[in-house]
């Protein structure tokens, strides 16, 4: 349809989906040898054009609204994790800072096993008494 000149975008309903449209859209350049360029418009660009708000949103220039993502690897890839989400301006996601948090609680995690561990300890040595 892409190459009849049809406006064509990716896009779905189901949350699961949606997480992984960039991966759909990889799916176009490996089985319909579409771009690069335009497999990632389909869930960009286009989906703004279709609704007229490609002069709000859809792409990264000044004076429009974005939420991006940056990635740790090329955004069409199975292997690309959000390293960032940034929406209106402000990160909701860090995977660096995910990361530091992660330790944080399993530290906080292995520090309560142990504490558990050594009242269970006592109460064993009472309860043998």
């Amino acid at each position: 349809m892409q190459r009849a000149g049809v406006l064509t975008a990716i896009n779905s309903d189901d949350a699961e989906m949606g997480r992984r449209l960039n991966q759909e859209a990889a799916k176009s350049v490996m089985y319909a040898g579409m771009s690069e360029e335009d497999a990632l418009k389909m869930v960009t660009l286009n989906p703004a054009k279709m609704l007229h708000l490609d002069n709000q949103m859809g792409s990264i220039k000044v004076g429009k609204s974005a939420d991006i993502v940056v990635w740790t690897d090329h955004p069409l890839s199975v292997y690309a994790k959000p390293e960032k989400t940034i929406i209106d301006g402000k990160v909701y996601f860090d995977l660096e800072k995910d990361a530091q948090n992660n330790k944080v609680l399993a530290d906080d995690r292995a520090r309560l096993i142990q504490k558990n561990e050594e009242c269970q300890e006592i109460r064993d040595a009472h309860t043998t008494r």
